[in-house]
C-alpha cells in the first residue's frame, strides 16, 4: 500500500464508518477556505491512496466512478492542489453577443412601448410590417430586458386614472360657485337634472331623465331605453327647446351619461356645466325631490305606464308622461311657489318684471 496523507493515522477497514475517517481527516489536516464538497473529494482520494479499492471507495463515500476518476485526475494533473477539487464555473466559454444597433434599438423600444401587451412573436411581425427589415426575438427580449419594458397593471391603472382626471378643463363644482352669477334676463333658468333607473321583469331596464328649474320649479322628463351621453343629449336638446333656449346652467351628477355627447350639447347650447360633488346627494335636492315626485304622483298612480314600459318603442310611455308634466308644469299647486304652479309662478315673475320701478303699488300685489 503506497504512502499518503493517511499513512500514519492506523489501520482501515472496508466496515470503519465513513463520517469517522472523514473528519479524522479534516482534524489532522485543516483545508482552510475549501468547500464541503471539496473537502469531501479530497477524502475518497486519500482514501484511495490507503485502500486501493475504487469500489470500495465508491461505495463509502457514494460516489460515482466516473466522477470519483474525474476529480482524481484532475487533482494528481494540478499537483495535488486543493483547489482543484473545487467546482469549476458552469457558464459557457462563448457567450452569446446582441449585435444590435442603436436606432433598432429605439424601434423596438418604441414598437414594444405601443404594444406593451403583445408577445415576442406578435411584435417581431409588427417591426416587419412597419420598418421593412426583419428582427429576431432574442433581440426583442433583450430590448424589453434592458429596459424593464413589461406591463404593470398597478402602474397602468394610476397612470388611466390621471388621465381620466386630467381630461378636458376642471369641473365646476356646484359648492365654488354663486347662481346668481349665471342668470341673466335672457337666460334665467337654471336646471339640475337626474335618472332614474327602472327595473322591470325579466332584466329589463329603462331609464327616466329628469329636470326641474331650481327656482321656478318647471320640470321636464323622458323616458329612454339606454343610459348612454347620447340620451342625455337628445334629453338636453328637447328641454333646450321646450323653454325656447333659454338654460344659463345644468346641474348633473358624475355619471357616464352626463358625459361625452351631453357637454357637447351644452357646448352648442352656450349652457354652463356645473357637477355635484362626489358622493354627495345633497348638492342635488330639488330634482332628488322631483324623482321621489314623479314616483309617487305619476308612476304609481298611472296603471298604463308600466305595462308601455316592457315595449321596445316607448312613445306611448312618453305619451304618458308628458301627460303629467302638462298637468305638473301649468295646474298642480306647489307649496313653495306659494300654491301655484310652475308656469303661473314664472308668468307673474316676468310680468313684475316688465314693471316699471315708478309703479311700486302694482309691483306688489
Amino acid at each position: 500500500m503506497s504512502s499518503g496523507k493517511l499513512g500514519n493515522a492506523g489501520t482501515y477497514s472496508i466496515t470503519y464508518n465513513l463520517p469517522y475517517r472523514f473528519y479524522k481527516f479534516v482534524k489532522a489536516y485543516p483545508m482552510g477556505e475549501l468547500s464541503t464538497i471539496a473537502q469531501l473529494r479530497l477524502s475518497a482520494i486519500e482514501f484511495y491512496y490507503q485502500v486501493r479499492n475504487v469500489s470500495v471507495v465508491c461505495r463509502s463515500f457514494k460516489l460515482s466512478r466516473k466522477s470519483f476518476y474525474k476529480w482524481k485526475a484532475r487533482y494528481e494533473e494540478s499537483g495535488k492542489r486543493l483547489s482543484s477539487l473545487e467546482n469549476l464555473s458552469k457558464a459557457p466559454k462563448t457567450k452569446r453577443y446582441i449585435n444590435l444597433n442603436f436606432k433598432t434599438e429605439l424601434d423596438i423600444k418604441h414598437i414594444r412601448k405601443k404594444y406593451i401587451r403583445l408577445g415576442k412573436v406578435k411584435l417581431q411581425k409588427l417591426f416587419k410590417d412597419e420598418h421593412g427589415y426583419f428582427v429576431s426575438q432574442n433581440h426583442i427580449s433583450y430590448v424589453i430586458s434592458k429596459h424593464n419594458l413589461y406591463f404593470d397593471p398597478v402602474t397602468a391603472k394610476r397612470i388611466r386614472s390621471k388621465k381620466i382626471k386630467g381630461r378636458g378643463n376642471k369641473k365646476i363644482r356646484i359648492n365654488e360657485v354663486n347662481l346668481n352669477d349665471y342668470l341673466s334676463s335672457k337666460k334665467p333658468f337654471f336646471f339640475t337634472t337626474d335618472t332614474i333607473v327602472l327595473y322591470l321583469p325579466y332584466g329589463i331596464k329603462r331609464y327616466i331623465l329628469t329636470a326641474i328649474e331650481h327656482e321656478k320649479k318647471i320640470a321636464y322628463a323622458r323616458v329612454y331605453s339606454s343610459k348612454s351621453s347620447l340620451s342625455a343629449f337628445d334629453f338636453l336638446m328637447r328641454l333646450s327647446a321646450l323653454v325656447d333656449g333659454k338654460i344659463a346652467a345644468i346641474l348633473s351628477d358624475n355619471g357616464s351619461e352626463f358625459a361625452k355627447y351631453f357637454n357637447e350639447a351644452c357646448k352648442r347650447l352656450k349652457i354652463i356645466h356645473i357637477y355635484s360633488r362626489v358622493h354627495t346627494p345633497k348638492d342635488n335636492p330639488i330634482c332628488e325631490r322631483f324623482n321621489r315626485t314623479v314616483q309617487e304622483e305619476f308612476m304609481e298612480v298611472d296603471e298604463y305606464f308600466e305595462p308601455f314600459l316592457t315595449e321596445t318603442n316607448l312613445i306611448k310611455a312618453n305619451e304618458r308622461l308628458t301627460k303629467w308634466l302638462i298637468f305638473y308644469n301649468f295646474k298642480r299647486p306647489h307649496q313653495t311657489l306659494d300654491y301655484r304652479s310652475p308656469f303661473e309662478y314664472y308668468q307673474l315673475q316676468v310680468k313684475k318684471q316688465k314693471l316699471l320701478p315708478m309703479y311700486p303699488t302694482l309691483t306688489g300685489a
